[in-house]
């Protein structure tokens, strides 16, 4: 490693972790470990990195006790390795190293009673929602707080398929956050993320990441308010689906055909027949 410092090292190895692909991460981790002069160089990190990685793919994993589907997300992090589950009224506490979940704790106080009616209609929109376009690959996440005197319902999404058989894996995500006072205008901002992986024969990948916001009118019943807000988040989502499909369609004859150059450097065509009557010549003259 020459001059390179065992914490230049473990930076440049964290980065590569935190950028592995959905589905691949364990994978990953292997192969860094087998490139460090000494694997133990990871150790300490190791559970910051792990952790975080999790947290920003938002990471499914099934609710102790139950059949829905929990994300491991900073939204719902309670502390270390404890992260929310508000359908499931628990505490999830997950293991990030061993990736799994190690045990579960009733709900001590993490969700404010004022919010809760409003987050749980929103919860209750954005599963149908997710059961009805990305099932059975998706879930949702829904968290409620108080902040500056507004109410702040937080909807998280995350779908994930994964076919190494095939050579490709993916990930959608996207958080919504939709701050309002009740009653009043609600305004909603969003963050979506994209990310696919092609590998076979090759190694191809697609890194979206975009942001939307919208305003919606206010209504003081939680219900109507819940509706009217996923009508605008799935608006967006479409939108950002439709244009991705666009760029595809077009992609063949606008982004690859821009790669490709049009003349030769000598701005003129070749005149392949010259060549050929050249290459004739060249051998009748041997």
């Amino acid at each position: 490693m020459g001059d390179v410092s065992n914490e230049d090292i473990v930076r440049i190895a964290t980065d590569f972790l935190l950028n592995a692909p959905p589905g691949e991460f364990m994978e990953v981790v292997t192969d860094v470990r087998a490139l460090l002069p000494n694997e133990s160089l990871l150790n300490a990190s190791a559970l910051s990195t792990f952790r975080e990685y999790n947290t920003e793919q938002m990471v499914q994993v099934t609710s102790p006790g139950n059949k829905h589907q929990v994300l491991i997300s900073k939204v719902g992090e309670v502390s270390d390795g404890e992260y929310l589950d508000p359908r499931g009224r628990q505490v999830v506490q997950y293991d990030h190293i061993k990736q799994e979940v190690t045990g579960s704790r009733p709900l001590s106080g993490e969700l404010d009673a004022d919010v809760e009616p409003f987050r749980a209609a929103f919860d209750q929109e954005a599963s149908r929602y997710v059961d009805e376009h990305y099932s059975p690959n998706g879930a949702t996440g829904v968290y409620g707080k108080k902040e500056g005197g507004n109410y702040v319902i937080t909807v998280c999404i995350s779908s994930s398929k994964f076919n190494p058989n095939n050579y490709w894996n993916g990930r959608w995500r996207s958080i919504w956050t939709a701050t309002f006072k009740p009653g009043g205008q609600v305004q909603l901002q969003g963050s979506l993320k994209v990310n696919v992986h092609y590998y076979e024969d090759g190694n191809v990948q697609l890194n979206t990441q975009t942001t939307r916001s919208a305003s919606v009118a206010g209504n003081g019943n939680a219900p109507d308010l819940a509706k009217e807000v996923m009508k605008n988040i799935i608006k967006l989502e479409q939108g950002l689906h439709a244009s991705l499909d666009t760029s595809y369609n077009t992609m063949g004859d606008t982004t690859f055909k821009a790669l490709r150059r049009a003349l030769p450097i000598t701005r003129a065509k070749i005149d392949w027949n010259k060549i050929r009557t050249y290459k004739l010549g060249q051998e009748m003259g041997k």
